[in-house]
């Protein structure tokens, strides 16, 4: 996680224990490796992801509104290219249904 958010391990260790606390992931220790800490979102947590999913969405919907068609698709093509290389269609299906969820509130 480190790698990837480019923060300390100091950092990080705040934000999880926030989490934590908050009640939006819940820690587990690995089966095979004590050591290890495994994190998983509570249905809070999950809630929260797709809401801040919903507001980016919208957010980038809103900047695309007045760019032509063929702008937009170069803008989707940049946004796909920056998420999940495993599985982008996913991401993007998640984040979209996200932002479906936050435009009905």
């Amino acid at each position: 996680m480190l790698d990837v958010l480019r923060i300390t391990k100091q950092s990080l260790g705040r934000v999880l224990k926030q989490l934590l606390d908050e009640g939006y992931i819940v820690q587990r220790t690995g089966n095979n490796d004590r050591r290890q800490r495994l994190l998983f979102a509570t249905t809070k947590g999950e809630a929260l992801v797709a809401r801040l999913a919903g507001l980016q969405t919208d957010r980038i919907n809103h900047a695309l509104k007045d760019i032509s068609p063929e702008g937009a698709d170069t803008v989707r093509q940049f946004l796909r290219a920056m998420i999940d290389h495993d599985d982008p269609d996913k991401v993007l299906a998640t984040i979209l249904a996200a932002g479906k969820t936050h435009a009905k509130d």
